[in-house]
């Protein structure tokens, strides 16, 4: 056997072992967070709420936030355009997996557009963060109808 045959064994092994290492900790032990819709009103009366439940699990987004975006399907403009974000704080926990319930009243602009007249029709985008800034997969809701009358 010639004096240099057995180090390209031990190279690959070296290599796929620092490979490993790599990988394994540039990664996020806990995952990519998962969110999931369960239910949503899919039509809003008149000072009723806009009520959904969803289901995460993976990655733990406990000291993160929950992101709400609003998308109007309708011809009219909303009054008050800030509001078609919303971002919220998600509280520290302990667990992996869990379920939201994530509340509108339909006085917040952000439900509806606050005045009598034709209903309004709204989409919603969700997502979480982690803590570390780890994005979920962003979850679309049915159309909602907002009745303004």
């Amino acid at each position: 056997m010639k004096s240099g045959s057995f180090l390209i064994p031990a190279s690959l092994i070296l290599l796929t072992v620092t490979t490993f290492l790599v990988e394994g900790c540039s990664k996020n032990t806990n995952g990519k967070p998962k969110l999931s819709l369960e239910s949503i009103t899919s039509t809003v009366q008149l000072n009723d709420s806009l009520v959904a439940t969803f289901k995460f699990s993976g990655a733990s987004v406990s000291g993160g936030s929950f992101v709400s975006i609003r998308t109007r399907l309708n011809q009219l403009p909303p009054l008050n355009q800030g509001l078609d974000t919303l971002i919220s704080a998600i509280p520290t926990y302990s667990a992996n997996s869990g379920e939201y319930r994530y509340s509108l009243p339909q006085n917040t602009n952000a439900v509806s557009s606050g005045s009598p007249g034709p209903p309004d029709t709204l989409k919603f985008q969700y997502f979480t963060l982690t803590s570390d800034s780890v994005s979920s997969d962003t979850v679309t809701s049915p159309v909602v109808i907002v009745i303004n009358q």
